[in-house]
């Protein structure tokens, strides 16, 4: 893929949502889990031509719930050598840690690829993109842009309710972003909040941008966000992927009639009773005319 390509990735999230019982008899969701990967390319630019480049992926949990079976896979740099991170070597991305994973690659041309991640826990999986360009044969930079999308509730109680999302716009290249743009294909109205220092309009690379949007939602819904920018003739892009996840309508049982006292009776012995009563009184009925 060349500079200034889009990729685009459609992900697909298998819903087995696992329940636990509340204190009140309720089934409450499990959370879901998020994770977040950063790929940065040393170096971003040969400008003599073709040449070596290692990839450095950090991964991590910015979610609530520890992540199993962690993949990460790249569509043109292979194998993803686990490098650093998990300290207890337990395999869970744990809340505090950060796992490194590194791969090299010749590259003859200028060239963009992507890293897919994902994880699981409490049933449901997480996915994070990131994506990089390596300019060959000229002396230009390619810009890097990152960026995290936080739900202010990761469950929400059967009807829904509503999300605020919180995104962080980072930039981990060296040349700062010019035309800096966010859309959340669930959320609309991204509203910029903070974090442009020195109000020049270009995300420098010491500065983060945060942004929010907010939606109403009826059920499990898993929404992305794509941050650009542009430097040196060259577009950045970055994805972040979350899940919320609304609890399914427990249905209520049948109202069984009740007594004093509050005791119910099924209806299905009140009905019993009632007919037995109504052959009884046609049998009683049918007495009486036979003695006349």
């Amino acid at each position: 893929m060349t500079a200034g390509n889009t990729a685009t990735c459609a992900v697909t999230n298998a819903y087995a949502v696992q329940y636990s019982s509340g204190l009140d008899g309720s089934y409450v969701p499990s959370v879901p889990p998020i994770i977040d990967v950063v790929k940065i390319p040393s170096p971003l630019v040969l400008p003599d031509g073709p040449g070596l480049v290692t990839y450095t992926y950090t991964l991590r949990n910015i979610g609530t719930v520890p992540v199993t079976n962690i993949t990460m896979v790249d569509d043109s740099c292979s194998p993803l050598i686990f490098i650093s991170g998990d300290a207890n070597t337990d395999s869970k991305l744990d809340l505090n840690e950060e796992w490194v994973y590194r791969c090299s690659a010749t590259l003859s041309k200028t060239h963009t690829n992507t890293v897919v991640a994902t994880g699981l826990a409490n049933g449901l999986s997480a996915t994070d993109i990131a994506s990089a360009t390596v300019v060959v044969g000229v002396p230009i930079v390619p810009p890097l842009i990152h960026v995290t999308k936080i739900p202010s509730s990761l469950i929400l109680p059967a009807g829904g309710g509503m999300v605020i999302y919180t995104k962080k716009v980072t930039n981990p290249g060296t040349v700062a972003l010019s035309n800096v743009r966010l859309t959340d294909d669930k959320c609309e109205s991204v509203k910029y909040i903070s974090g442009d220092v020195n109000g020049d309009s270009k995300l420098d690379p010491a500065e983060t941008w945060t942004y929010t949007c907010q939606a109403n939602l009826v059920k499990t819904t898993t929404n992305t966000v794509i941050a650009s920018g542009e430097a040196n003739g060259l577009t950045a892009r970055d994805f972040a992927i979350a899940t919320v996840v609304v609890a399914a309508a427990v249905p209520k049982l049948p109202n069984t009639g009740s007594v004093s006292g509050g005791k119910s009776i099924p209806w299905g012995i009140v009905i019993f009773f009632s007919i037995f009563m109504l052959v009884s009184i046609l049998f009683v009925l049918a007495l009486k005319k036979r003695k006349i």
